[in-house]
């Protein structure tokens, strides 16, 4: 703060630049300590980097530190005209003449056009403009601003070069700026200076957001693409792409458009430019490759000739591999729209005849450069739609399938190539507006409103923007049951998929039934996957070896599969028979992938199941996160039908965590929402969370009740649906706590007589877990042993967890404290690792009632499996290890590993130190004698 200027500042001034915070300390530091800056500052620039917002910024400053602000600007048209600038400059200064010495007030009258004489030399004016300055600054320091200096005319530029260097200590300050393409400055000298940078992308996108916040995702990319952190061009460029008129990425035009004043700043150097120049640099902008030979092969072997001229007026750059690159994207621009249609009609044409134009490039010159309809060119465009998407391009199917319905003779094609964008744009681009808009074109171009492709899209748009169940499903089961057009093969699946969505959401019989009809009625038409999706979704604990294997050879396709819906279609039905670890990388890749390209439905279907795989892999808080940050883009929007199942999995997580309160605050929005859509798997979803965070804090008994609301009638093989099956391990154990043992036989049998272990070996561990859970002795500790040795052990943690802490009560309850203890730290290590408190909790008081105090309890890793109890007495009593695992049938490297984990937690570096650690860990347990420490039979 000024010291002439003492008190509040008032708010903050300049705070709505983004990007630019080091160039406004620095015009703080020249307002307000003149002495240690020199009073004067000029900035440099390209045309639009934001040189006069920050001269406005200045301005606002100097006004908030009470101080008088003077300002001028060049101008090309007054360059010529001498001391034009400063007269702009010192007009409000008129009346202060007087007060100047009769030699200063004559010339700056004569200089500045107000009165008769001759011309008084240059340093006279100079010294006058100072003492005016000086004066005007006696009552109120003043600010004197100058923008785009390179404009000014010379007589100006040198008086204020003079001033500029003379203003230190004084009450004068100086601030101007210069475009660092024009004239080298007059006034720069040894004043400060600064070279204002370009923004750097999240600035751009920072800038955007708060002048634009609305703006589609897609747009908003393209254009911090263009502009490349020009902030001018990052205001400007927003106002001529309206995302309703462009929906998708690649609905955008090649070469962006221009409002007037970017028009102005980027079109001079090129409308000096030969013809012949401009057409090159025309296909090279349309072309969009960047190689020469492409324009070479068009214009023949003037084009060297022609790209050196441009590359000598610095509009291109040309590399070592004769790589065109434009100077700035929107110079690109500017050459495409100073050309007239009929020439850039002309120009699409040659370079869809260039050689080297492969078919989707070859497919949109023809369009663009297509006058009217064209049933040919709207052909290749919709391969290109069908291509696009497969290669993992979704917002360039949709833009190539939308041209294609443009250049459409035909309204009934055109009106099947409209729902078909419209289908991808709800599917995979997430874009519901466009959805909508999309469908009304069709529907009004063709009577024919029953086709299918117009009913997919149809019962999409409602599925994703409000859920409406009932009219989705009767919408297409009314399309598939009798389609008034001949439908393609592609038409069928997107309905099937679509249909199998809103079944699932629903959950009952109703359209369970007529899903797995017309999967039947249309099956020689669908390909594997879906029939396989058939299966699973409607009952897992039913699906066949057969199905199982297809699915396994469709996860194993997806590490080098680009189609993103093709990813995501695989992972729901792979979710439903514990096979999302597979896919993991995959679904990685089309988040990072859709987030870039803005399919905002793939981005989301993906963070849907990473939730998923996540949590059973305990990896909960990505859980949450993946969790939040879906819900973020959903609300964002519009896609209600996401938010329910993203909300679902932070609670299941937090009920996990022991977050009790995190766990349930969702779960009655969720139930308030689902009922009247008929989304009846919703409801439980909600009793699946509610079910977990009962068992975490010991009420089995609401535990019971939660879970048989997913299951009134207990566990039933023919109609077991997904949520059935992830609950069967919490309803037996609720069980058999609450004194429910017949009916906790009744669902293991069940669970038996289903066969759901074939599916995968987490069930495999849950059902032989459930066995354990019923059962008694010995008996019940063979289910259990076998299974921990069902599952790998770095799988399904939190269901390991659980069923080491069962086996380990039942092993206490049995009296084989010993081993009792090894399951339950076992299962403590486990949930420490995963931050599980209400089941660490458990944990530790089970090993309290072995006689583990909690502060051993607390240091579970102390304890040894059984194996490594065994391989570290053998080692302690000397034999090596090799000898060891001859023993143990094991190899001396597997040996070698289990004492590289033994030591530390006993403590010791090497062998030597076993059998002590071993003698004491024996007496801090109290353990039978014998039991740790033994000698070999020869007394070593």
């Amino acid at each position: 703060m000024s010291a002439e200027h003492p008190g509040a500042e008032g708010p903050e001034v300049g705070t709505g630049l983004t990007g630019r915070s080091s160039e406004l300390d620095l015009i703080r530091a020249v307002i307000d300590d003149t002495a240690r800056l020199g009073g004067s500052l000029t900035l440099f620039g390209d045309p639009g980097v934001g040189k006069s917002a920050l001269l406005d910024a200045a301005a606002d400053l100097a006004r908030a530190r009470g101080m008088r602000t003077l300002r001028a600007a060049g101008a090309q048209f007054e360059a010529n005209i001498a001391f034009a600038g400063l007269n702009q400059l010192l007009v409000p200064l008129v009346p202060l003449f007087a007060e100047l010495g009769p030699d200063h007030e004559s010339a700056l009258r004569v200089a500045l056009g107000f009165g008769d004489g001759a011309t008084p030399s240059r340093i006279l004016i100079s010294t006058a403009v100072l003492s005016l300055l000086l004066l005007a600054a006696r009552e109120q320091p003043l600010v004197a601003i100058i923008d785009d200096v390179q404009w000014l005319d010379d007589a100006s530029a040198d008086v204020l070069s003079f001033v500029a260097r003379r203003v230190a200590g004084t009450r004068v300050r100086m601030l101007s700026t210069v475009r660092t393409t024009g004239e080298p400055l007059r006034i720069r000298g040894d004043v400060n200076s600064l070279t204002m940078h370009s923004l750097d992308d999240s600035e751009s996108e920072a800038l955007l957001f708060s002048r634009y916040p609305h703006l589609a995702e897609h747009v908003r990319r393209r254009i911090v693409s263009e502009a490349q952190g020009n902030p001018l061009a990052l205001v400007e460029l927003p106002a001529t792409l309206a995302s309703d008129r462009y929906p998708t990425a690649d609905a955008l035009p090649t070469v962006l458009p221009r409002s007037e004043r970017l028009t102005r700043m980027f079109t001079a150097r090129i409308a000096t430019l030969a013809p012949e120049t401009r057409d090159l640099l025309l296909l090279l902008a349309l072309d969009g490759s960047g190689q020469a030979m492409s324009a070479e092969s068009v214009v023949g072997p003037d084009a060297a000739n022609q790209l050196d001229i441009a590359e000598r007026e610095h509009i291109v750059v040309v590399d070592s591999r004769h790589s065109v690159v434009f100077r700035h994207p929107l110079v690109r621009s500017a050459v495409v729209e100073l050309a007239r249609p009929e020439q850039r009609r002309r120009a699409h044409r040659a370079l869809a005849g260039c050689r080297r134009a492969d078919p989707g490039r070859r497919a949109w010159h023809l369009a663009d450069a297509s006058f009217g309809p064209d049933e040919e060119v709207a052909t290749l465009l919709q391969h290109e739609s069908i291509r696009a998407l497969k290669r993992g391009d979704p917002s360039a199917a949709v833009a190539a399938m939308t041209r294609s319905a443009d250049l459409s003779p035909d309204p009934e094609h055109r009106s099947q190539r409209l729902a078909g964008a419209a289908y991808f744009a709800a599917e995979v681009m997430g874009d519901l507006q466009t959805v909508s808009q999309l469908l009304t074109d069709a529907r009004r171009l063709d009577a024919n409103v029953g086709s299918l492709a117009t009913a997919s899209a149809a019962a999409s748009l409602m599925l994703y923007s409000d859920a409406d169940v009932v009219s989705a499903f009767r919408v297409l089961t009314t399309a598939l049951r009798a389609p008034e057009a001949e439908p393609t093969a592609d038409e069928i699946n997107s309905a099937i998929w679509v249909l199998s969505v809103i079944a699932s959401l629903n959950g009952r019989k109703e359209m369970w039934d007529p899903y797995l009809e017309l999967v039947d009625r249309y099956r020689d038409l669908l390909p594997e996957g879906l029939i396989v999706r058939s299966e699973v979704v409607s009952n897992p604990a039913l699906v066949s070896p057969e199905a199982l294997h297809t699915l396994d050879q469709e996860i194993a396709t997806l590490a080098t599969e680009l189609d993103p819906g093709q990813i995501i279609r695989v992972g729901y039905v792979a979710n439903d028979v514990d096979r999302l670890a597979d896919l993991r990388e995959p679904l990685l890749r089309v988040w990072q992938d859709a987030a870039r390209t803005g399919a905002v439905a793939s981005v989301t279907n993906a963070l849907m199941l990473l939730c998923a795989e996540s949590y059973l892999a305990g990896r909960w808080d990505d859980t949450k996160r993946f969790a939040e940050e879906g819900l973020e883009r959903a609300e964002s929007y519009g896609y209600v039908n996401f938010v329910w199942f993203l909300h679902y999995s932070r609670a299941l997580a937090a009920a996990a965590l022991g977050q009790q309160d995190e766990a349930e605050e969702p779960l009655e929005g969720m139930l308030a929402w689902s009922i009247p859509r008929q989304a009846f798997i919703v409801p439980q979803h909600v009793y699946r969370v509610r079910t977990l965070a009962a068992i975490g804090r010991g009420d089995f008994e609401t535990a019971y009740t939660q879970a048989t609301k997913i299951s009134p009638r207990g566990l039933e093989p023919g109609t077991a649906r997904q949520l059935q099956l992830f609950v069967a391990y919490d309803l037996v154990e609720a069980a058999v706590r609450t004194g429910r043992s017949d009916q906790a036989r009744d669902y293991v049998e069940a669970m038996l007589r289903m066969g759901i272990t074939k599916i995968s070996s987490r069930w495999a561990m849950l059902v032989a877990g459930a066995q354990g859970l019923v059962s008694e002795g010995e008996v019940a500790s063979a289910h259990f042993e076998r299974a921990l040795a069902a599952a790998p052990e770095n799988l399904w943690p939190f269901e390991r967890g659980r069923v080491l802490l069962a086996y380990g009560e039942h092993l206490r309850r049995e009296r084989a404290t010993v081993e009792s203890r090894t399951r339950i730290n076992a299962a403590l290590t486990i949930f420490d690792r995963l931050q599980a408190a209400p089941w660490a909790e458990r944990a530790r008081n089970e090993l309290g009632a072995t006689g583990v105090s909690r502060r051993q309890a607390g240091s579970a890793d102390v304890l040894l499996t059984p194996q490594e109890l065994q391989i570290a007495t053998l080692a302690a009593s000397g034999l090596t290890n090799k000898a060891i695992g001859e023993r143990l049938h094991l190899s001396a490297r597997t040996v070698s590993g289990h004492l590289y984990n033994v030591f530390p937690k006993l403590g010791v570096t090497a062998r030597a130190g076993l059998r002590d650690a071993l003698t004491a860990l024996t007496a801090q347990e109290d353990l039978p004698p014998g039991a740790v420490v033994r000698r070999d039979p020869d007394g070593r």
